[in-house]
């Protein structure tokens, strides 16, 4: 087992003990531990994982009973942090995207300006980490946002017709998807910067180790600091921008299906790969590009296939 997860189960199993919580099953997982936990007859699964973006998680499953929701208020799972559990800035910059493990659509890149005043009508609002919000809640969400606070908004939507052509270029040059993402966010920050007085600093919802918001914003010389952290959707503007971001990828998605014909998958497994050969199949492998972001290994099955077991013609 991973030290990160040991630790964190050494510090885990007494705390639940004092609860009168005890572990009936545990099992291993990819990257992570599946504990099924039970008290006083009812049962819950915690599953507990670590990765070097976001450190541990955990994620409660199963029907919900008082022993699930006594876990949530013990793992304070959900609980929206407070605006010093990253910084004590007045006035900030949050920004967060959408769309980097997508195989179709696009990339995009939101940045919201929230003042420490404003939280409470953030929350209210029904701000979160738009993973766990449902798509119907992250656009009334997002509708709310732009209603009450569209001059604090910046987004970066880049369609990926747009996206493979930057992706050829950078990737000519040695640089990576992180790179363009670096300056995504900067791009949306900077913008913010230009619009917002009085901004107090910059946080970033980490996708890099190497930090490269940080490094592109330095070469702008904002002069004010910039984080990057694991987990920053939990802070409130991150939180904002990551619904905003959300919400502008499904809206890109659904206007690509409606001009396509087509019902286009999220993520990128195997699920995506036979509409990607039913695309090439009506408009052409030359046209995927309108769709996918080519470099993504999917590609690969979708051209093997088209050149070695081409449709036959009707």
């Amino acid at each position: 087992m991973d030290k990160h997860l040991e630790s964190a189960l050494a510090q885990l199993l007494p705390e639940l003990a004092r609860h009168g919580i005890s572990v009936a099953i545990r099992r291993e997982l990819a990257y992570g531990l599946q504990l099924r936990l039970e008290r006083d007859g009812q049962a819950a699964t915690l599953n507990i994982y670590w990765s070097l973006k976001k450190g541990i998680s955990q994620v409660l499953a199963g029907k919900p009973n008082s022993l699930q929701a006594d876990l949530e208020k013990l793992l304070n799972l959900g609980a929206p942090a407070s605006v010093g559990d990253f910084h004590t800035w007045e006035r900030w910059i949050g920004s967060d995207e959408c769309g980097k493990g997508d195989y179709f659509g696009a990339l995009v890149v939101a940045a919201f300006a929230l003042d420490a005043e404003k939280v409470d009508e953030i929350r209210s609002l029904g701000v979160l980490d738009s993973k766990k919000l449902t798509d119907l809640q992250v656009k009334g969400i997002a509708h709310s946002l732009y209603e009450r606070f569209s001059d604090r908004i910046a987004c970066v939507v880049i369609k990926p017709l747009r996206y493979n052509e930057i992706m050829a270029d950078r990737q000519s040059r040695g640089e990576n998807l992180n790179d363009l993402l670096a300056w995504q966010h900067g791009a949306a920050i900077m913008e913010l910067l230009g619009r917002v007085p009085l901004v107090r600093g910059v946080l970033v919802d980490q996708f890099s180790l190497h930090k490269k918001v940080s490094k592109f914003l330095k070469t702008k010389e904002i002069g004010i600091p910039v984080e990057e952290r694991p987990k920053a959707e939990s802070d409130p503007a991150v939180a904002a921008a990551s619904v905003i971001a959300r919400y502008q990828f499904l809206q890109s998605r659904q206007a690509m299906d409606r001009h396509y014909k087509m019902s286009f998958p999220l993520g990128s497994g195997k699920n995506v790969l036979p509409p990607a050969q039913a695309f090439a199949d009506k408009y052409g492998w030359n046209r995927l590009a309108e769709v996918a972001k080519l470099h993504f290994v999917t590609s690969r099955g979708v051209r093997v296939r088209d050149i070695f077991d081409p449709p036959a013609d009707k």
